[in-house]
């Protein structure tokens, strides 16, 4: 029998939670205690005096509270920069770049300027940053009513522009780079490029034994996207894994890191979920976190039955602590939960371990490097690797390689998101003494993550790890796995790779450990298709490209994201146009939009649009 606990207790769809023993009052992100519309005791630099029209922007310290005007509570959230309605202002704004205090940098992280002007008989409203790149510009005709309602949001990632109207019926428009809404007296865009129909080629793009979730934001959210999944019977369709049968027989822990906030992705989601509980253009049944449990399904670990049960480490205790939820310290990621869990056997010390993000979109067959663990020479870590161009490699860590006598390949380096890939740093690009030296050493150390079949591609790391019981014990005996060390791909991983390639890393018998790396593959050993939902903009991508395979080689083999549920892939091209380049969360989004082209005699709306509900 799989080795899990109960599910069904934790089921918090219809429960108010609350901290257990909490009695000091919340903060927000930003430090800032925000009560109606007064700021108490803050720190809250550049918004306010650039608002008053003082172009160069200081430090003001707030002493006790502050009544804020009428257009400041447009402006100031605790997360963000918001203008409710840009076609309403009657006046400029200039918040320009400035270093913000900790705490408050989430506010004013690029600047921001909007500008009104008055030109052919139209108001012209256009959006900027502090270093003159256009935003979004809007025009409207003088005396237009009524007119559509645009609202900026702008915090410490990606900028937001959302189009609302009452005929779209509760849903809203959401423009990115690379969009245009032109109807009857008003022309909205934003600059930027736009593919209506993504390549065919290889996409580079921007969480059983024991089911272990740790869980850091809005973790109610998080169980109910888990609960969704559990019930929906999706378990039984997932398309078994080449080696199943050797996961279900050795029965390894599934942990899954979903403690993230998601700051990149409030585009889509905003700040009613984390990115794990965010909604894919497809029911409920399958949020974001689906794709990993979805994983762990096709390995044998879920199978939609008495014996799918799944344990949370709780790091924020928004949950009430029970049988299926354990309490644990608070830590920067979830790299300290997962330490904590082992330590205290919560997370079982005598099973392998496969660590799996929640925030991914994948085809992978994990049965595959899970068999690499258990059957390449004294494995201790096996993490896939998957291959990306020289540009997109900056974003990752790398993993440099040495191949063996067996022709295996071991990771010698675990380089984070390097400076160079591609060109070794010329002399004359550095003033420093020894910076030269460094950044050439840096530059050699890269070339070992070049992927031995295409030296145009670099080995990056996924965030998919696989653990070995005995590695495991060691490492918690030598206090490598402590909580203190939160990191996984910076701390943890890198450590576990320097030990193994100095020889201290041993079995029980004094042989020693070596970590490898394999091909991050799916069913067959095709290679496999993987995304990190980081961006409203790579979600979109991803989505466009799901919806023209499918439209190229329906959900047969021939797809390169087949493994994926069938009717996820079904979905994600019904709601998608790739004509414009809209995708809609829902048919129901489709149908709005109509409503919305027919009022306003629509001439133009194509490019990178996501028709969604209507968030704040």
């Amino acid at each position: 029998m799989i080795n899990k606990v109960t599910l069904s207790p934790v089921n918090v769809k219809n429960q108010a939670v609350q901290s257990k023993g909490a009695t000091a009052p919340q903060k927000n992100e930003n430090n800032l205690s925000f009560e109606g519309s007064k700021v108490q005791g803050a720190k809250l630099a550049g918004a306010y005096q650039a608002l008053n029209g003082i172009k160069t922007a200081k430090t003001v310290n707030f002493a006790g509270s502050l009544d804020l005007s009428d257009l400041e509570k447009q402006i100031i959230t605790p997360k963000e920069i918001r203008i409710e309605n840009l076609l309403a202002l009657s006046e400029d704004i200039d918040l320009p770049l400035k270093k913000m205090p900790e705490g408050t940098e989430k506010l004013n992280a690029a600047g921001l300027n909007v500008t009104r002007e008055i030109i052919d008989d139209k108001n012209v409203f256009t959006v900027s940053n502090d270093k003159g790149h256009t935003i979004f510009i809007g025009k409207v005709g003088i005396g237009k009513n009524p007119a559509p309602v645009v609202t900026y949001k702008q915090g410490k990632f990606m900028p937001e522009i959302t189009v609302k109207d009452p005929s779209l019926n509760g849903k809203a428009i959401k423009m990115f780079a690379g969009s245009e809404l032109i109807g009857d007296g008003f022309s909205f865009k934003m600059p930027g490029s736009y593919e209506p129909v993504p390549g065919e080629g290889h996409k580079d793009i921007s969480f059983t034994g024991r089911t272990v979730i740790t869980t850091l934001n809005k973790e109610p959210r998080t169980i109910n996207a888990v609960d969704s999944y559990a019930e929906s019977g999706l378990q039984k369709q997932a398309i078994k894994g080449d080696y199943a049968d050797v996961v279900v027989e050795n029965d390894p822990t599934i942990v899954i890191p979903a403690g993230g906030f998601g700051e990149r992705f409030f585009n889509i989601t905003r700040e009613h979920e984390n990115k794990p509980s965010g909604k894919l253009p497809t029911d409920d049944r399958y949020r974001i976190i689906g794709t990993t449990l979805n994983l762990a399904a096709a390995a044998g670990i879920l199978n939609g039955d008495e014996n799918d049960d799944v344990v949370y480490l709780s790091q924020n205790h928004e949950i009430p602590e029970g049988d299926d939820v354990y309490y644990v310290s608070r830590y920067k990621t979830d790299g300290g939960a997962i330490a904590e869990g082992l330590k205290r056997d919560i997370i079982r010390n005598d099973r392998d371990s496969i660590i799996l993000n929640a925030d991914i979109f994948t085809n992978a067959d994990i049965s595959r490097t899970y068999n690499a663990l258990k059957t390449l020479p004294n494995a201790a870590l096996v993490i896939p690797y998957y291959p990306v161009n020289p540009e997109r490699a900056k974003s990752f860590g790398l993993l440099g390689i040495e191949q063996d006598e067996d022709g295996n390949l071991q990771i010698k380096e675990f380089l984070e998101k390097p400076a160079y890939t591609s060109n070794a740093p010329m002399p004359n690009d550095f003033t420093q003494p020894g910076a030269y030296d460094k950044a050439m050493d840096e530059f050699r150390k890269v070339q070992t993550a070049v992927d031995p079949s295409d030296e145009n591609r670099f080995l990056a790391n996924p965030g998919l790890y696989f653990l070995s019981k005995e590695a495991q014990k060691v490492l918690m005996a030598q206090g490598i796995l402590t909580p203190q060390d939160t990191g996984l791909g910076g701390n943890v991983m890198p450590k576990i790779v320097k030990l193994a390639n100095e020889g201290k890393l041993l079995d029980k018998n004094g042989e020693r450990m070596k970590v490898y790396t394999v091909p991050l593959e799916a069913k067959g050993g095709k290679p496999a298709v993987w995304d990190d939902i980081g961006t409203a903009e790579a979600y979109l991508k991803l989505i466009k490209d799901v919806a023209n395979e499918v439209r190229l080689h329906g959900t047969t083999p021939d797809n390169k994201y087949y493994g994926m549920p069938e009717f996820v892939l079904n979905d994600f091209a019904k709601n998608t146009d790739l004509e414009s380049g809209i995708v809609y969360d829902s048919p129901k989004a489709r149908e709005s939009l109509e409503s919305f082209k027919e009022k306003y005699n629509v001439q133009s709306v194509r490019g990178n649009i996501f028709v969604a509900g209507n968030t704040k």
